[in-house]
C-alpha cells in the first residue's frame, strides 16, 4: 500500500503533490475501462473533501474523459461549497427513474460535473440500510454515464445512522484512498479503518497524509 503526502489543503489542481497522488492512483487502476474511486478518512475533518475535489479536477484536466465528483457525506456535505454550487440534488428524482444527468451540475472546469449531497429526507425505520442501497444505486448509474467517478464519502469513524457507510460503498468501487491528518490522526485509527475496508473486500490504493512537513526542511 502506498503512503503519499500533500503539504497543504489548498484546492489547487496545479500543485505537484496532488498530481503525483493522482498519477499513482491512475497507474494502479490503469487496467480499468471506467474508474470509481472512494476518498474517505478514519476521522472527520482530515481534508478528504479537498483531496477528492483536487483529484477530480486533475482527472478532468489531464484526460479527455467525463468526470463526476459525488458527495456521499450527506449528514455533513461540503463538496458543493468548494465549487460554489447549491445543494440541489433530490435523491427521490433517481428513485423515480430520472437520469443522473438531470441531477448533476457542471463546474467551471471542462469535463467535470458534481452530484451534490442529497437534500431529500429519509425518515423510515431502516434509514441507514436504505441510504447504503441508495448509494450503491447512485454509483451504478454514475458509472454508466461517466468515465471516472470520484466519491467524497463520510469518514469511517464515528459511525452514525444518518450516513452512508463508506465501507459498504467502497466495495462497489475500484479503489479507495484513505486520508489522514499528519500528527493528528491516531495510527491505530488508520490501521483499523484500513482493516475494515480490506476485510469487506475493498481495494485500498493508499494513504494520503495531509499537512505533512519534511523535518529536513
Amino acid at each position: 500500500m502506498n503512503t503519499l503526502t500533500i503539504k497543504h489543503l489548498d484546492f489547487l489542481s496545479e500543485i505537484s503533490e496532488m498530481k503525483r497522488i493522482y498519477s499513482v492512483i491512475e497507474n494502479s487502476l490503469s487496467d480499468k475501462d471506467s474508474v470509481c474511486l472512494v476518498v474517505t478518512s478514519g476521522l472527520p475533518d482530515e481534508g478528504k473533501t479537498t483531496i477528492a475535489s483536487g483529484l477530480a479536477a486533475i482527472a478532468a484536466e489531464q484526460r479527455d474523459l467525463r468526470v463526476l465528483a459525488v458527495d456521499f457525506s450527506w449528514h455533513k456535505p461540503s463538496l458543493h461549497k468548494l465549487f460554489g454550487l447549491a445543494q440541489t440534488f433530490d435523491a427521490n428524482d433517481l428513485d423515480q427513474g430520472k437520469s443522473i444527468l438531470d441531477s448533476v451540475q457542471s463546474t467551471h472546469l471542462k469535463n467535470l460535473d458534481i452530484l451534490t449531497a442529497g437534500s431529500a429526507s429519509h425518515n423510515d425505520v431502516n434509514r441507514h440500510e436504505d441510504l447504503n442501497q441508495q448509494g450503491k444505486d447512485i454509483v451504478t448509474k454514475a458509472r454508466e454515464a461517466y468515465d471516472i467517478v470520484i466519491i467524497d464519502s463520510s469518514s469511517i469513524f464515528p459511525v452514525n445512522r444518518d450516513m452512508m457507510d463508506p465501507v459498504a460503498i467502497s466495495t462497489d468501487a475500484d479503489g479507495v484512498v484513505l486520508v489522514a491528518l499528519a500528527n493528528v490522526t491516531p495510527r491505530q485509527k488508520i490501521k483499523h479503518a484500513r482493516m475494515l475496508l480490506e476485510t469487506a473486500g475493498a481495494h485500498v490504493v493508499g494513504v494520503v497524509v495531509n499537512q505533512w512537513k519534511n523535518p529536513l526542511f
